[in-house]
């Protein structure tokens, strides 16, 4: 259902700007989001640990990912795929907790991405 993987502290997980149908939660360690802006100038978003989801946008919308995310220690982190979250019955604490997380990333969105449109 969700297949784990290891990334070693500096390695890159998502990539701002590509593809993305997969959530991620982090089962061990600690990543850090961040945004580049054309200039190449980056905006650190949030520092994200054990048991937290990132990646969620591109797992319910398909969207492109808006920003990177990189390990900042060894973590072990689990996808998500779209296809497996579209057999979840709603009452699975995977769909619970994304719900939950979207609702609340929703209400902060910042003006980039409402122009993403």
């Amino acid at each position: 259902m969700i297949t784990k993987y290891e990334f070693r502290k500096g390695k890159t997980i998502v990539r701002q700007g590509t593809h993305g149908t997969s959530a991620f939660i982090i089962e061990k360690g600690k990543v850090e989001v961040f945004r580049t802006d054309d200039k190449g100038n980056k905006t650190v978003l949030g520092v994200l640990k054990e048991k937290e989801f990132f990646g969620e946008m591109g797992l319910i919308a398909g969207w492109q990912r808006t920003a990177s995310v990189v390990a900042l220690e060894d973590c072990v982190v689990g996808v998500l795929t779209r296809e497996t979250f579209l057999t979840l019955p709603p009452t699975h604490p995977a769909v619970i907790a994304i719900k939950k997380i979207m609702v609340e990333r929703l209400k902060t969105v910042p003006d980039w991405l409402k122009k993403k449109g």
